[in-house]
């Protein structure tokens, strides 16, 4: 197994939003959970959000999203990363699209919204006015379910450190308790407990040079 990683391009969305989907379903994540409920969703609609949603994400120019593919498997995407990455770019995002802004019926946008309104305080409690401007923030990580426990997630993360180690910024993320390990073992420093939807998150950073 030799693993690769690139930056994404637009035929990688429907194996990122597959894998998204996967990876953070309603039944082991308790965000997804609480964005799609399980009683209202309908049978794809959580792998029609994340296809907007990434696509979207690979438009900004404030993002860099990433695939790791498997050489062994015909260049097969097994993971992918995006990184919030302010400043890379003078030129404007692109609107998104109407299908892009139009969340699927069962979407709980009430949930959507008081998850933002978390992750945002956080971002101005750790870093004041500015907020994640000046750091790589690690907003998503996810591997294929059938291809975990090989180092890929081990081996997406690196490749964003070692890219924010080469403009001299720090690394924040918000891990879940499941991707919690990795990010010790790699050397994040746990800076507070953030709860959200009864789950205990934890917000933490990587300096530069340390």
């Amino acid at each position: 197994m030799t693993i690769r990683v690139r930056e994404s391009t637009e035929d990688d969305i429907p194996a990122i939003a597959r894998i998204a989907s996967a990876a953070f379903h309603p039944e082991t994540d308790a965000i997804a959970a609480r964005l799609f409920p399980a009683r209202l969703a309908g049978e794809g609609e959580a792998y029609s959000w994340r296809y907007a949603k990434k696509t979207a994400s690979l438009s900004s120019t404030d993002a860099i999203m990433v695939v790791a593919v498997d050489d062994s498997l015909n260049d097969q995407v097994v993971g992918f990363a995006l990184w919030d990455v302010y400043g890379q770019s003078q030129a404007a995002n692109q609107p998104l699209s109407a299908a892009q802004q139009l969340p699927p019926p069962s979407f709980n946008q009430e949930a959507y919204a008081e998850l933002r309104a978390i992750v945002s305080a956080d971002h101005q409690e750790m870093f004041g006015e500015r907020g994640i401007k000046d750091v790589w923030h690690l907003d998503y990580l996810g591997v294929d379910p059938q291809q975990q426990r090989k180092g890929i997630g081990k081996i997406l993360l690196d490749w964003g450190i070692s890219r924010a180690a080469s403009e001299g910024k720090d690394c924040y993320l918000l891990a879940t308790p499941a991707g919690k390990t990795l990010y010790d073992k790699t050397g994040f420093e746990e800076v507070r407990t953030v709860p959200i939807f009864g789950v205990l998150h934890t917000s933490m950073i990587l300096r530069h040079g340390k």
